[in-house]
């Protein structure tokens, strides 16, 4: 019976042992008292990072299996607000974990794995971002030769001259084009351009052969939805705001109102990102529909 005894003691010593960091991270958080909220973000954001520690991709419903759960036993404990805490952060955790994967399905597309061109290119415009020579535009294309169905870009970057028809969003657009995979990154820990074009459904760049021509314009072409609308009034207010205030002032201007940063100095650009002001394409989708968990999550997949 004592020997009994014993490894009873031993297996509570145990599972005490292995209860501890928990009670320990429950403490911390109830210490923290009315605070508290303010770390949800931060357990949000160590979801995020945790997806993209990971070397391999995890199971779809990861993510969501382990959310609910955790909501539903913040909910059981609504009586208990240490542990309610500490499991709401578990949920949060998991919450940003989920949202990382489901960008990974809504936006991530096959990418370009190999030169193409010069082709010719028609497609859907998607949108437009005026550069220093020209316009750098988004488009949906149709099939281009020599790819699989399942190696079909879904959207394409390129760079068009100033010469090309003044596009918007909507328009069809046919060009000919060189088009490339996307540059990856060069130094550790700088912009990783694989990963923030992967998530914003961008498979390939490039840019035309001489000027790129209208083929139907946006009234002509349906199917376009309330987004394109939207893209289509960013455009225009990014040429008003042009109008006013050129050069560098209007760039700074269009970027933090309309997220049209195509004009920005760079050295501006490396000013807003040293500041950790976010600058991503992006950011006005926090005032056009876009949840800003959703943006905050977009920024953390490099989209800066």
């Amino acid at each position: 019976m004592a020997e009994v005894a014993i490894a009873g003691e031993g297996i509570g010593a145990s599972a005490s042992g292995r209860l501890r960091p928990l009670a320990a991270f429950t403490a911390a958080l109830a210490a923290e008292d009315e605070r508290r909220v303010l770390w949800l973000p931060v357990f949000f954001g160590s979801g995020i990072a945790l997806y993209f520690a990971l070397i391999s991709e995890p199971s779809l419903w990861a993510g969501v299996a382990a959310t609910i759960p955790a909501a539903i036993a913040a909910l059981a404990l609504r009586r208990h607000p240490a542990w309610r805490a500490a499991v709401m952060a578990i949920a949060f955790g998991a919450a940003g974990f989920a949202v990382m994967q489901q960008a990974r399905v809504s936006q991530g597309a096959p990418m370009l794995q190999r030169r193409i061109g010069p082709v010719a290119l028609t497609g859907r415009v998607l949108d437009v971002d005026t550069v220093e020579r020209g316009w750098r535009i988004v488009i949906a294309p149709d099939a281009l030769p020599d790819l699989a169905a399942s190696e079909q870009p879904r959207h394409l970057r390129v760079h068009i001259p100033a010469t090309s028809d003044a596009l918007r969003p909507g328009d069809r657009v046919s060009l000919k084009a060189k088009l490339y995979p996307v540059p990856a990154q060069i130094l550790p820990g700088g912009r990783d351009m694989q990963r923030e074009l992967y998530f914003a459904g961008i498979g390939g760049v490039g840019y035309s052969y001489g000027a790129a021509h209208r083929i139907a314009s946006a009234e002509e072409t349906t199917g376009g939805g309330w987004r394109e609308w939207v893209l289509q009034l960013r455009a225009e207010m990014t040429e008003r705001i042009h109008a006013v205030l050129p050069g560098a002032t209007g760039g700074v201007a269009s970027a933090v109102i309309t997220g049209k940063r195509g004009t920005m100095p760079e050295e501006v650009k490396q000013a807003f990102r040293d500041s950790g002001q976010c600058i991503c394409s992006r950011s006005p989708g926090c005032i056009w529909g876009w949840s800003a968990a959703l943006c905050f999550s977009r920024c953390a997949a490099g989209w800066r």
